[in-house]
């Protein structure tokens, strides 16, 4: 908690599991109580909202009681003016209060599963006309949300939030709630509020419209528009050789995730790309001579060459996504796999370093992904089609039962006309599952050679299999029939991209 005294100082206070039945009933939010015998400690919290240096802990031996003659500040705002913010004339470590007025908002984020998580953006004018933005989070932005959805005909709104914090990024402020010790004041009868309207109406010498308040143009199309309207449909296996540069949607399942690529790259906290690990080394500050290894990080992004830089874990899980065509692997970034977990990369890769288990296989947390059915936006590059590369990145992705319906029933492609098919794979292995064509091999004698599916235009043998173990064997490094056909349709056939070694499969003996 909180607590403030009659002349406006604050300091943090805390209260253990142990004691805290005894204390409940006198600790709520805008009550007055009288504290004797708390124990003064250190505040060693890294952000503080309050006296900076010491801390009130509550003991068996605290007494609390209700107190009704409190005279001093309801809420002891101390207000930080825009410009300071704006300008870096802030510590990061420290919380701060704003008052101002809005003139954009946008629309309510609820990527994630977790409602705490859900944000929404204001774009706030002080009576100086300097613009700040803060992000909202969790049930202060349903506060908001809600508060704006009744009351579109007020004017203006005013808004203070308490305990506000703000990060720079690349110099950039972004202020935000924190957790659940902000507080949001909207529009409320308190002196600090209606002094602002006052001074607002005097600077603009007319009461403010309501109509100055706009939606914040959203720089995603809708959801509907994005998978339905904006973009052509494909079947995975048009991905195999792209020809052109352009977007497009697929229906897919996912079936697995590869195993032998890693899940998650640690990026640079300034700027989110990939960063590496650097070893350096420096002398011991003990006198001993020795030499002491440091680990530190460098950043792919030449524009974070000179800065110091932190990482932190995020997604890039490589899914194996079916359709009745073929099966490809995306990638999944950490924006998008959002919408499919609830744990973040960082809390994964945290969790399973601490158990001791291997972070270079994925962990069982992402299973949730498998046999669910998305709608996939992908971007085919320039750097796909020069070097008719099929490895793609996921866009954008809904698990949207009527976008799905939608796009199945306007362009269902029907079935292979070939059924004649059988699977190889490991029910431990999802990510591997392999179907190969019968009519994918053509027996000259005693050899098996790779031919085209359609026979007429089959191309030279590109490799010989000369007994039914090493067939076993080719078979078992998990060619998918992206991969097959580019043994047989391309001048330069690959089995792997350069970087990628096959993954072997255990084929039962039964299948032999």
């Amino acid at each position: 908690m909180i607590l403030m005294d009659e002349e406006g100082r604050k300091i943090h206070a805390s209260c253990v599991k142990k004691w805290f039945p005894k204390f409940k009933r006198y600790l709520k939010e805008d009550s007055s109580i009288y504290v004797k015998k708390p124990n003064v400690a250190p505040n060693t919290s890294k952000f503080k909202f309050a006296h900076p240096e010491s801390k009130l802990n509550f003991y068996h031996d605290t007494i609390v009681k209700d107190w009704k003659n409190f005279s001093g500040s309801a809420h002891g705002f101390h207000f930080v003016d825009f410009n300071t913010i704006v300008s870096n004339n802030i510590l990061e470590s420290n919380s701060f209060d704003i008052i101002g007025h809005i003139f954009e908002y946008g629309h309510m984020d609820t990527l994630e599963q977790d409602k705490s998580k859900h944000k929404m953006l204001l774009h706030l004018q002080d009576i100086e006309d300097t613009k700040l933005k803060i992000t909202l989070w969790g049930h202060n932005a349903y506060y908001m949300h809600d508060f704006l959805a009744n009351n579109n005909n007020l004017a203006p709104v005013v808004v203070i939030v308490q305990f506000a914090r703000v990060k720079f990024i690349n110099g950039r402020p972004f202020s935000s709630t924190y957790f659940d010790v902000s507080r949001v004041f909207i529009n409320n009868d308190i002196d600090e509020i209606t002094i602002y309207k006052n001074k607002l109406v005097s600077e603009n010498g007319q009461q403010l419209s309501s109509s100055g308040i706009k939606m914040i143009a959203s720089k995603q199309d809708t959801e509907h528009d994005d998978f339905l309207k904006n973009h052509l449909f494909s079947n995975i296996e048009d991905l195999f050789e792209p020809l052109e540069e352009k977007t497009v949607i697929i229906v897919g399942t996912v079936k697995g995730i590869r195993q032998n690529i890693r899940w998650y790259y640690l990026a640079c906290s300034n700027c989110k790309k990939s960063a590496k690990e650097k070893e350096s080394s420096t002398d011991k500050v003990d006198g001993s001579h020795e030499v002491a290894e440091i680990v530190t990080y460098e950043c792919a992004n030449l524009k974070c060459k000179n800065i110091k830089i932190s990482v932190i874990p995020r997604f890039k899980i490589p899914l194996r996504v079916q359709d009745n065509t073929g099966t490809l692997t995306l990638t999944l970034f950490d924006q998008e796999a959002k919408k499919l977990f609830k744990y973040t990369a960082k809390e994964l890769y945290d969790k399973n370093k601490k158990l001791g288990n291997n972070l270079e296989l994925y962990p069982m947390e992402l299973k949730v992904v498998l046999d669910r059915k998305l709608a996939i936006k992908i971007d085919i590059t320039r750097y796909n089609v020069d070097n008719k590369s099929n490895l793609y990145g996921i866009s954008r992705l809904t698990e949207n039962a009527d976008i799905i319906d939608e796009l199945e029933k306007n362009n269902l492609t029907s079935q292979p006309a070939n059924s004649d098919s059988f699977l190889i794979g490991s029910s431990d292995v999802g990510s591997h599952d392999t179907k190969v064509l019968k009519d994918s091999f053509s027996q000259t004698g005693e050899n098996l050679t790779p031919c085209a599916r359609d026979k007429s235009t089959a191309t030279s043998p590109i490799k010989f299999i000369s007994t039914p173990i090493e067939l076993k064997r080719n078979l078992a490094t998990c060619i998918d029939i992206d991969e097959m056909e580019n043994l047989s349709t391309s001048e330069n056939p690959r089995l792997s991209p350069p970087d990628e070694q096959p993954t072997p499969l255990l084929v039962p003996k039964k299948e032999k």
